[in-house]
């Protein structure tokens, strides 16, 4: 098979470059794709203006809807063009396999259709030259049918026998005509000018309109902003006089023609063999020594031949000095080569020829060395003045410039003389790029050894800047990849239209010009005419254009309009002088972030009248029902039908809700902001209710009913002691307690287990007698704290026996009677009661302590005690702790004397009649009190403010729980609850704000969910409900505590000072979320947000996931997603849902329904969801602290980032040159659609980054006892990438109706929940080194300087700083003092981790730096950006 392709200059070309540029499709590009959906259309757009971009998007358009097994094939006239538009298209669309096939790859010798289909395998874009597929079409391994679009770059050359043609001829046209319901590709062709010839016609554009079965189109509708873009340079011709026959003539053309004239013919080493073998009676050789003497052209005469006529054509062009250095250039290599045995461009000579030739050149005098030759400027033709006064009349230090010459060798003679003339080489770094005329085919030819080497570095130096004017061949007409010119010179005439306007192209400058010299005399087509010949042929395919100096002036006309629009509610009025503004303003609005344009983009269209209608489209993040809008009517200006369109899209967004009735973008509904009142700073301290007083209502209830008493039987146990049984009576209903845990002291615990009896009616001497007991208990244990004579107690205690009998009126007066009062010890031991079970209370006398006996003794034991001549008791003393709930941590000398023995004598003690153990029940009545009051309390709240929610009085303990502030000093506390319930209220609020706005762009979702998981607006809600007094705040040490009685509860007046945090409030109504969820998933979860924040019209889950899937785009089969699913580990039913998740906000191309970002929105809460649920169900539990640490490490932009380019899924492809199998890995970005460039060089630098760290980091992950955030810090992934993954989540969720499992199987398949598992199962420490560092300080100041990039630089060279690049510097400061050094980073946050993570190493001792103090700098205190909003900023 054959790959010859059509040479430029030899062969060699660039491509179109799109660094710098933007792919977001412009409007006239936009069209062109529309156009191209709906037929066969050729482009014809000036070059630079974007076609490339016009095949990306088209190419994308098709492949998202063809049948997966067909191809999108590229057409390019050379190799080097299809090897760089396949880097173009492999930059801009990495999820496709793309192959482009060459005569390099061999592509000749694939002889049978398994070798082509296992090339092809996987491959859904090919790139090659016509020859490539016209050949693969003649063998049938590739049919029309398995294409599904063909575009020809170059479209022009597709004329006669081209192979491009002969694709069209030989294989499109006849299944065209042969059976019009067999597919049939679609045909894109793309050219600057679709013809070629120097005489064309109107007649040769319709032939190649026939050729490609297309019709030419260019931007008719955005034809202004076509020229807008691309910018016509100025046209100038510049005649120059020929050289003057008297001119110096070079010396050593003289003598090449003298040698060339008078050749010897027998001397000629090809000769003179062939003349031996004739005498030898070789018959071929007779005819062959025949022709060469007729022709008289052996191949050594024929290299002056041609050395000659070079020289005279460069004589005629430059000049005689000129073209002696060339031939000088020539000789010299020639023999310097040919004596070199190891140069392998003359191997194709024979010995004898480069020895006869080197004895011709030896008779010329010429030197040796041809890098020591230099051209004289003293005879330059007149051609060469004037191109030299034309760049110093343009030169400037912005200057750009491009000089098209015809020969490679001219190329590199203006290149030395520009180089070294007086006037230029001061103001031009010169830079040379052409083609190759060295054939694989042939014989070297001594005549092009003086030509430049294509410098492949070129390009690069002229876009840094480095070089400011190239001098190139025909070379860089098509496919330049190169930026714009100020001036463009064609230094000889352009052969063809083709030509002519393709190097026009080059300058894209402003006000640039483009120059064209032309001699004095002659017929020579001037540019002019050029010129005009376009706009004729232009015009057949334009459809009557109008001039643009017609449009501006159009665009002055006065119209009137009437269009108006007032809210009746408010009077504002939109006009069609303030749409437009209006528009503008509200897309500015939308969350602008880097890489994204959100101005609206207009379309015209031009009706047969003339007159224009415009349509608008804004950012694709905008909801499909309201992105377009089209003007009412047709208008004479452009400006009038673009504010026509405006004004109706601005009138849609305020039908839509999206624009408030004063005509203003508005991100809340009219009569939302008195919700949020409370501002959402830290710590808000606003006024709360007091607290509730349970006893209060127990008070009221006595007064009521006196009699009427609810009983509950208490067991005090401890271990090795004898239970005790006490009844508990109160007026009021008392909720079922869990067992209380009482700490006696570090080792001795008692529990206290309650069992409630039927309620009873007292009579009052029962009641009396029952006051009297509880009265005489509460004494022998806190008599200080007795008001005389008063018993109005709101509580009851008396003994009980065990089991459910209750003791009568009589038992319990008589047992009142016998424990009221003191024995005497010594009456006591006489009488030979020596239990001390049944002891009392000691008092000692003179001691206004009280003892427990321990131990009796009857003779001597403490000789230290005076006068003891009786028996001793050996007692500890009773605690005056009052607070047994809570365990005793560390010993103090108080706590000792506790749990000290001592001997006192018995003749100074006096002992309670109530027994100990009594006195003991007593020392834990304010423990037992406080657990019924806090109880009480949570269940007057179960019953009234949350009784919607239905929760079991069994529950009560995790409604306590997440009513008590971590202020109360209570292990069990609300954190815990309060962490799971914001993750709760975020999804639930996620859920709800997505479904009950469907047009609402991200940016708005995100400030109004925000304002209801807000502080300010959760605190509000808890003030509203009353859920403040609720809330247990205080903590329990029962200091000061003493019985409360009836009378002063009733009269006691609520406190007009209580203050609290808007935190606190928050995390309250979190926590009951929390606990919701957990009574009853996200149904009580939904009933608990309905019943506390009642102002939010809230969506039920389910209803919300119906909605979103119903709303959910679809009715377009999508079929390039398989691979995608694949790797996501998830089927889509609704395809558009994973197209538009890996749809970024700059794209503009076909079949998009919205931007990810409210995907991403609601991905972003139900991966909070799974890790949040994961971390709270863990065994053993968590503390908040923990969990948030762990869920900041899992969510955050860095770690996704890194478990996203971690995951891939394998697609087989196959090598070209080996034909084995290769595979390949496809990861998330990949799939990735946007339209920006800058986009692709960060997504670069984030996958080397990756790449470099990933070891580090996988290794850290692993096996670290510490989550490696401060490697994390290194990397700078863009924030789509983290957001696409977030996004996929977002889709699985909707496209399955809500089911989270589906979800979690994807976040397991990037590796989430394995790190996951692993941080739980090692207990890898996961807070933030800025955290970390907070809790090492202490008490000292943390800072974090920023510090100038002047300072520590000294040694550095201006490289290092550039190559460095804008880097953040800090230095950890702790207490004034320096720590670790200065550091960098790609951001403030990244700089700050980098150098907490150092501190930290320090101050705990890993590493080994002396702390310094520091001067000037520029100081942030840790709270002022030292605070670290993880899961946001991570």
């Amino acid at each position: 098979m054959s790959t010859d392709e059509e040479p430029l200059d030899g062969g060699a070309t660039v491509i179109a470059g799109l660094d710098g540029e933007s792919f977001r499709l412009r409007s006239y590009q936009a069209e062109m794709v529309e156009e191209s959906l709906k037929a066969n259309i050729i482009v014809a757009m000036d070059t630079g203006s974007g076609k490339t971009h016009i095949a990306l998007a088209r190419a994308v358009a098709e492949l998202e809807l063809c049948d997966p097994n067909q191809l999108v094939w590229f057409l390019a006239p050379t190799v080097t063009l299809c090897n760089q538009q396949l880097q173009a298209f492999q930059s801009h669309l990495p999820a496709y396999g793309i192959q482009a096939l060459t005569g390099n790859d061999g592509v000749e010798h694939w002889s049978d259709q398994n070798t082509w289909d296992s090339a092809l395998k996987n491959t859904r874009i090919v790139l090659s030259t016509h020859q490539v597929l016209l050949d693969a079409l003649t063998h049938a391994f590739i049919t029309m049918n398995r294409l599904a679009l063909i575009i020809f770059d170059e479209a022009h050359h597709c004329s006669k026998n081209h192979p491009a043609s002969r694709i069209m001829s030989q294989f499109y046209k006849p299944l065209l005509q042969r059976n019009r319901s067999v597919h049939i590709p679609r045909i894109l062709g793309l050219s600057a000018s679709p013809v070629m010839g120097a005489r064309a016609s109107s007649s040769d554009l319709e032939k190649i309109e026939a050729n490609m079965n297309s019709i030419a189109k260019s931007p008719k509708i955005h034809r202004s902003e076509l020229l807008r873009f691309v910018h016509r340079p100025e046209l100038i011709r510049i005649p120059y006089p020929a050289l003057p026959p008297s001119s110096a003539t070079s010396t050593l053309l003289s003598a090449l023609e003298k040698a060339y004239y008078e050749y010897d013919m027998k001397s000629d080493p090809y000769v003179a063999d062939l003349l031996e073998k004739k005498i030898q009676g070789v018959q071929s050789s007779i005819r062959q020594l025949d022709r060469v003497i007729t022709a008289k052209n052996p191949y050594c005469r024929q290299q002056l031949k041609t050395m000659v006529s070079k020289g005279k054509a460069m004589m005629d062009e430059l000049g005689s000095s000129p073209t002696e250095w060339y031939l000088q250039q020539c000789i010299s290599k020639f023999q310097r080569t040919a004596q070199s045995s190891s140069y392998q461009l003359l191997l194709d000579w024979s010995s004898q020829e480069k020895r006869h030739l080197c004895d011709i050149f030896k008779r010329m005098s010429v030197s040796q060395d041809p890098d020591s030759m230099s051209i004289s400027l003293d005879h330059i033709s007149p051609k060469v003045d004037a191109l030299v006064d034309v760049l110093e009349s343009e030169a400037s230090p912005e200057f750009t410039g491009l000089v098209f010459v015809e020969q490679r060798v001219w190329v590199s003679a203006l290149a030395e003389i520009l180089s070294l003339h007086p006037r230029t080489a001061p103001l031009f770094n010169i830079g040379t790029f052409v083609g190759t005329s060295i054939s694989s085919k042939r014989k070297t030819n001594v005549a092009d050894l003086a030509e430049p080497l294509n410098q492949q570095n070129t390009l690069d130096e002229f876009r840094a800047r480095r070089i400011n004017l190239i001098l190139a061949t025909s070379v860089l007409e098509e496919g330049i990849d190169v930026s714009s010119c100020h001036l463009v010179i064609c230094f000889e005439r352009p052969k063809d239209l083709k030509s002519f306007v393709q190097r026009r192209g080059r300058a894209r400058k402003q006000e640039s010009k483009y120059i064209i010299f032309v001699p004095e005399a002659g017929s020579h087509r001037s540019p002019a005419t050029w010129e005009a010949m376009e706009e004729e042929m232009k015009a057949a395919y334009l459809n009557d254009l109008r001039k643009i100096e017609v449009a501006k002036e159009r665009e002055l006309y006065p119209e009137d309009s009437s269009l108006l629009y007032q809210v009746p509610s408010t009077g504002a009025l939109l006009t069609l002088d303030n749409a437009s503004q209006h528009l503008h303003h509200f897309c500015a609005l939308l969350g602008a972030g880097p890489y994204i344009d959100l101005r609206p983009q207009f379309t015209l269209d031009e009706l047969a009248d003339s007159r224009i209608m415009a349509k608008v489209t804004l950012p694709i993040s905008v909801h499909p029902a309201v992105r377009t809008a089209r003007s009412s009517e047709s208008w004479l200006t452009e400006r009038n039908a673009k504010n026509d369109a405006a004004f109706q899209a601005y009138k849609a967004l305020h039908l839509a809700g999206l624009v408030n009735d004063n005509l203003l973008p508005s991100r809340e509904k009219e009569g939302d902001d008195h919700e949020f009142s409370i501002l959402d700073h830290t710590p808000s301290v606003v006024e709360v209710s007091p607290a509730l007083d349970p006893w209060v209502s127990v008070a009221k209830q006595q007064l009521q009913n006196p009699r009427a008493y609810h009983r509950v039987l208490l067991k005090l146990t401890a271990i090795g002691e004898q239970s005790l049984h006490m009844l508990l009576l109160m007026p009021y209903q008392m909720p079922q307690i869990p067992d209380i845990v009482l700490h006696w002291n570090d080792k001795k615990r008692y529990s206290v287990e309650s069992s409630p009896f039927s309620p009873t009616i007292l009579t009052d001497e029962e009641i009396t007698t029952m006051r009297a007991i509880t009265r005489n208990l509460l004494h022998s244990a806190f008599p200080g704290r007795m008001t005389e004579e008063r018993d109005d107690f709101l509580w009851l205690f008396v003994p009980n026996e065990p089991g459910s009998r209750i003791l009568n009126h009589d038992r319990l007066h008589q047992f009142n009677i016998s424990t009221t009062g003191h024995h005497s010890a010594s009456d006591l031991i006489q009488k030979g009661d020596h239990e001390v079970s049944n002891w009392g209370l000691v008092n000692l006398q003179g001691d206004a302590r009280k003892y427990m006996l321990k131990n009796i003794s009857n003779g001597l034991t403490d000789p230290s005690l005076a006068d003891n001549f009786g028996s001793q008791l050996q007692v500890i003393r009773a605690p005056k702790r009052r607070d047994f709930l809570h365990p005793l941590y560390g010993q103090n000398p108080e706590n000792v004397a506790y749990t000290r023995l001592e001997w006192v004598n018995t003749a100074d003690c006096a002992v309670d009649k109530l027994p100990a153990s009594y006195s003991i029940f007593a020392l834990f009545i304010p423990s037992i009190l406080h657990q019924y009051e806090i109880y009480m309390t949570t269940e007057i709240l179960r019953t009234t403010l949350l009784k919607p929610l239905s929760f079991d009085s069994s529950r009560l303990s995790l409604l306590l729980t997440a009513t008590t502030a971590s202020s109360t000093s209570e292990s069990d506390n609300y954190q815990r609850l309060e962490f799971l319930g914001d993750c709760i209220l975020k999804f639930i609020a996620s859920v709800h704000v997505m479904a009950a706005n469907l047009t609402w762009p991200e940016s708005w979702l995100t400030s109004k969910k925000g304002k209801i998981v807000s502080n300010g607006f959760l605190a509000r809600a808890t003030l509203a409900a009353g859920l403040d007094k609720f809330i247990i705040t205080k903590q329990f040490t029962g200091a000061r505590w003493q019985p409360r009685y009836a009378e002063d509860v009733l009269k006691q007046e609520a406190s007009n000072e209580n203050k609290s945090s808007s935190k606190r409030l928050a995390d309250v109504v979190e926590s009951l979320l929390g606990a919701s969820y957990l009574e009853g998933g996200f149904d009580k979860a939904l009933v608990c947000a309905q019943t506390l924040l009642p102002l939010e019209n809230w969506t039920p889950i389910p209803d919300a996931n119906a909605i979103l899937f119903s709303a959910a785009p679809c009715g377009i089969e999508i079929n390039s997603l398989s691979t995608l699913e694949k790797l996501i580990g998830y089927t889509f039913v609704k395809k558009m849902l994973l197209l538009e998740a890996m749809t970024h906000a700059s794209y503009t191309g076909q079949i998009a329904s919205c931007s990810y970002e409210r995907l991403e929105f609601l991905g972003d809460a139900v991966l909070d969801y799974i890790i949040s649920k994961r971390l709270f169900a863990h065994k053993p539990e968590l503390s908040h602290q923990t969990m948030h640490s762990i869920r900041a490490s899992l969510v955050n932009a860095a770690f996704l980032a890194f478990r996203m380019f971690d995951t891939t899924v394998c697609e087989e492809m196959t090598n070209k040159q080996t034909f084995e199998p290769e595979t390949v890995h496809r990861a998330l970005w990949q799939f990735l659609r946007h339209n920006n460039p800058q986009l692709l060089v960060s997504q670069a630098k984030a996958r080397a980054q990756h790449q470099e760290a990933r070891e580090q980091v996988e290794r850290a992950l692993r096996h670290e006892s510490k989550f490696p955030w401060h490697i994390f810090a290194q990397l700078d992934a863009p924030k789509s990438l983290s957001d696409i993954v977030e996004s996929v989540i977002g889709a699985v969720y909707i496209d399955s109706k809500g089911d989270v499992e589906a979800c979690e199987y994807f976040v397991r398949r990037l590796g989430i929940l394995e790190n996951l598992d692993r941080i739980l199962r090692d207990e890898v420490d996961c807070l933030h080194p800025k955290e970390r560092l907070g809790h090492l300080a202490v008490e000292k100041s943390v800072q974090y300087v920023n510090v100038d990039e002047n300072e520590d630089t000294e040694g550095e060279g201006n490289a290092d700083l550039e190559n460095r690049g804008r880097r953040y510097r800090c230095q950890v400061k702790i207490g004034g003092q320096d720590v670790g050094g200065v550091v960098e980073g790609l951001k403030k946050l990244n700089a700050e981790t980098i150098a907490a993570w150092k501190a930290v190493r320090i101050i705990e001792g890993v590493d080994d730096v002396a702390m310094s103090t520091c001067s000037d700098e520029e100081w942030h205190d840790a709270e002022d950006g030292g605070g670290v909003a993880l899961e946001d900023d991570w």
